[in-house]
């Protein structure tokens, strides 16, 4: 969706700098977009490292002196060969560092310049459809923090009455190579050995691959996005096939329900308020001192 994004933003008479990890495609972005006669400039960038996220700043503002959006829009399919349990240190660190840290970076580097200079400005955090629906997996549980990040984020702003947005973009099944992630996954951060799960999550990335194939134009989010920007708005959902997932998730929480898991034959769910095996869902559980010294385990 970056390269949709830039795109758009340049069309509106905006000066742009492009991020990207991957060399060719960022060269190819900014050749495309300078031979249409914008001023875009392209700085190779692991957002997960937060050195090169700062000398990203330190390249925009050399260039263009100031900063008046910044998308925070990098995204790794991560970890999806296994139990959530299974999943290695090395697992969590590529996809919790490209997915979430780098919002962090991004918003922890780029907003003191966007407020230094007093004029209008936004921060857009990518979360996606996954964070305001039940999460099945890492990349869900990457996104629900991104969401939280941007709406702590959109009330810091609001209480101090600063004239910065904040916008949480939440994509659904969009035309993209998310499921691509893992040909730029870092050689440090690969498994030593192969994960059982491993064919699983390769035929699972090559599934939903062909299946975001089918879905909505990055060209089309990146109209949705400037008008969520202009309206100054929170939450920008792509569409509403989800809704159903939304308002399920709110309901059990609110009826105090557990949920009906997606491929999990009824019979084979928990009843609520008992374990698999018929007991308490604390039986087991440590009791007296904890860890957090409140008396329950947590």
């Amino acid at each position: 969706m970056g390269r949709a994004f830039a795109q758009r933003f340049a069309e509106e008479g905006m000066r742009v700098v492009a991020a990207d990890v991957q060399a060719d495609a960022l060269d190819r972005a900014v050749a495309e977009l300078t031979a249409d006669g914008h001023e875009v400039l392209g700085v190779r960038t692991d957002v997960a490292d937060p050195a090169a996220v700062r000398d990203l700043a330190a390249r925009t503002v050399d260039a263009f002196g100031k900063v008046h959006v910044i998308c925070n829009n990098a995204g790794v399919e991560g970890y999806l060969d296994g139990a959530i349990w299974e999943a290695t240190d090395r697992d969590w660190a590529w996809t919790v560092g490209v997915n979430f840290w780098s919002v962090v970076y991004g918003v922890r580097t780029f907003l003191p310049l966007i407020l230094s200079h007093g004029e209008p400005g936004h921060v857009v955090n990518t979360a996606s459809m996954t964070a305001v629906t039940r999460p099945a997996n890492m990349y869900g549980i990457t996104k629900h923090a991104v969401l939280a990040l941007t709406e702590t984020l959109y009330a810091d702003l609001r209480a101090r009455g600063l004239p910065v947005g904040a916008t949480a973009l939440c994509p659904g099944i969009i035309a993209t190579n998310l499921f691509l992630g893992s040909r730029n996954r870092p050689s440090e951060l690969r498994n030593e050995t192969e994960l059982p799960g491993a064919v699983a999550g390769r035929e699972k990335r090559d599934l939903m691959h062909a299946r975001l194939a089918e879905g909505m134009s990055p060209a089309e989010v990146a109209d949705q996005l400037v008008a969520a920007i202009r309206a100054d708005r929170l939450y920008a959902l792509t569409d509403a096939d989800w809704d159903d997932r939304i308002r399920q998730r709110a309901g059990d929480i609110l009826d105090r329900a557990n949920p009906l898991l997606d491929g999990v034959p009824p019979a084979a769910q928990v009843a609520e308020g008992t374990s698999p095996t018929g007991g308490s869902p604390t039986d087991g559980l440590p009791t007296g001192n904890s860890p957090t010294g409140n008396g329950k385990a947590s």
